[in-house]
């Protein structure tokens, strides 16, 4: 027994130890073959699930259709201040689009911390000097900048009520125009808009002054549009690549000739975009009517929503493709005291024109006749109820339209889409809604924003000096309280 002991035989021999090693080294490589191919496969096969009540939106339909045509690798740079606020939301949305499509790359460029690339990227996307905080889509050898002053809509409802003195950001639009610069670059055509002068009409060459529509202009092409002017004045009909006239405003009557060139461009399938001000004669009410929409000579106010002497803020929207991306919101359109925009029956059958609503009041919505030296409401007189101030006309699929379907889009109110208004709650997003919607472009009509949330948190000074103490000393002082009971236990 002594023997055994002082000399004890192995109790696996060598072939046995050499042939657990393989089958734990194989076990081993087998288990990181695994991990790989799981990783392999959800990196193209993956599902997100949202738990957070801040969740991340999934990319609309139409972002998915317009990224699924890319034949080409298309080139995102970020160049950007990583501080800026809208950085994290930009480099999120952007990762979404990555993961969409493979032909995606996204490149970030800090323009602070590297010089050097930020002029390589300046120099081959031919940026001005000044260039910062911009979004650059490259697509074979064409460029589209996204700025960061465009991808945010803002809460004004309580400014122009005159309620508070700030401007809350309330969503970041940045799909839409990511969306749209995409487009622009991998479509061939280029849609081409006139604006109608000749009658005093807001400017749309100019982005300085307040009323002017220089910036309207700029979303326009951003959605990769051509604009030009036109006068109907002498023997000049709409011109034939015509595919949306925009009357912006008119202050001075548009002739009857002019009227006259209208409707045959309508006729023969034409897109106007009507933006009539209260308190002017246009020249269009009888084209108007023959349309469907009878334009009313007042002033439309609406006593249940925020409002100021000058604005009123509308939200009761038509079910209509142009407002479907609004969904539920908090924020109306906001308009410079607009003139009502009647639908009116024009006879029935196929080829009358369907007319629908697409802003109006509340049910207390006043349509104020006398205005012309002030608002002098009378319950006689005055339109009461629920008003009407936009509509959409369409007509199509008919043999007597040449062009394809008729649409109009008439607003009682120019000033809206102004320089200085534009930005203003959900204006913008009316606008190119009702551009693309006039265009027949459905994949850029019907991105929403997506919310922005803000959380405030109140603390009293005693509060904050309390949560200092835990911070710098209560946390710190734990952590070493156990280290040093762990190390009594063991010195016990």
């Amino acid at each position: 027994m002594s023997d055994e002991l002082d000399n004890p035989q192995p109790s696996f021999s060598a072939a046995r130890k050499l042939s657990a090693g393989v089958g734990v080294l194989s076990a081993v490589v087998a288990l990181l073959a695994i991990v790989v191919m799981i990783n392999f496969l959800s990196a193209r096969h993956f599902h997100r699930w949202v738990l957070s009540e801040d969740r991340v939106t999934s990319l609309a339909p139409l972002t998915h259709q317009v990224l699924g045509a890319l034949t080409n690798e298309l080139q995102v740079t970020v160049f950007f201040d990583p501080d800026e606020v809208l950085y994290s939301h930009i480099l999120q949305l952007l990762r979404q689009y990555e993961n969409a499509s493979p032909r995606v790359k996204v490149t970030v460029v800090n323009y602070l911390t590297e010089p050097a690339r930020a002029e390589e990227v300046k120099a081959r996307c031919k940026l001005g000097p000044n260039t910062k905080d911009v979004v650059i889509f490259s697509f074979a050898g064409n460029h589209r900048v996204v700025r960061q002053t465009e991808l945010s809509e803002y809460d004004t409802s309580q400014l122009l009520a005159g309620k508070s003195e700030s401007v809350k950001r309330k969503s970041f639009t940045g799909e839409s125009f990511f969306t749209a610069a995409i487009l622009g670059l991998v479509e061939a055509r280029r849609p081409r808009a006139y604006y109608l002068t000749g009658h005093s009409e807001h400017d749309p060459t100019t982005a300085t002054t307040q009323t002017g529509y220089g910036k309207l202009t700029m979303l326009m092409q951003a959605n990769n549009m051509d604009t030009q002017i036109v006068g109907l004045g002498g023997t000049n009909e709409v011109p034939a690549d015509c595919n949306l006239l925009i009357l912006a405003g008119p202050r001075s009557p548009v002739t009857q000739t002019e009227v006259e060139r209208l409707n045959r461009y309508l006729n023969r399938g034409g897109r106007v975009l009507f933006l009539l001000r209260a308190g002017t004669t246009t020249g269009l009410e009888e084209l108007l009517r023959v349309w469907g929409v009878e334009l009313g000579d007042d002033v439309v106010t609406d006593a249940s929503q925020d409002r100021s002497e000058s604005f009123v803020i509308l939200k009761n929207f038509g079910d209509h493709e142009i407002l479907r991306s609004f969904g539920i919101t908090q924020n109306g359109l906001v308009l410079s005291l607009p003139r009502s925009v009647t639908p009116r029956t024009t006879g029935q059958g196929s080829d009358a024109p369907q007319v629908r609503s697409l802003v109006a009041t509340s049910d207390q919505g006043v349509a104020v006749a006398d205005y012309r030296n002030g608002l002098r409401p009378d319950p006689r007189r005055d339109r009461r109820g629920i008003i009407p101030v936009a509509v959409a006309v369409e007509r199509g699929g008919l043999r007597s339209v040449e062009g394809g379907s008729t649409r109009i889009v008439v607003v009682g109110e120019s000033v809206f889409l102004g320089n200085a208004m534009l930005e203003n709650s959900i204006n913008r997003d009316f606008a190119g809604n009702a551009i693309n919607w006039l265009l027949d472009r459905p994949k850029l009509v019907g991105i929403a924003p997506r919310p922005v949330r803000e959380y405030l948190f109140q603390i009293t000074d005693a509060q904050m000096q309390a949560l200092q103490w835990i911070l710098l000393a209560g946390l710190p002082g734990a952590a070493l309280a156990v280290g040093l009971l762990v190390w009594i236990r063991r010195r016990a």
